[in-house]
C-alpha cells in the first residue's frame, strides 16, 4: 500500500494548489486558504499525481 505524504515544511500552502487539483480521489484538504495542505488517508490509493503537480515538491509517496 502506498500514500502521499506532505512536508509541512515544504508546503507554503498556496490559495489554489495544483496538487490538490491533479488528485483524482480529492485525498488533499486544506481547511483554510493559505493552510498547510494535509492528505486524508482513507481516500489516498497512492498514484503520485500529486507529487508531479506539486510545484514545490512537498510530496512525496511513502510506502506502509
Amino acid at each position: 500500500m502506498q500514500i502521499a505524504v506532505i512536508t509541512s515544511d515544504d508546503c507554503s500552502g498556496h490559495d489554489k494548489c495544483p496538487a490538490r487539483k491533479e488528485c483524482p480521489t480529492k485525498a488533499l484538504v486544506q481547511l483554510d486558504p493559505g493552510e498547510v495542505v494535509t492528505v486524508l488517508g482513507s481516500l489516498c490509493h497512492g498514484c503520485g499525481d500529486c507529487v508531479a503537480a506539486c510545484p514545490e515538491q512537498a510530496i512525496r509517496i511513502k510506502q506502509m
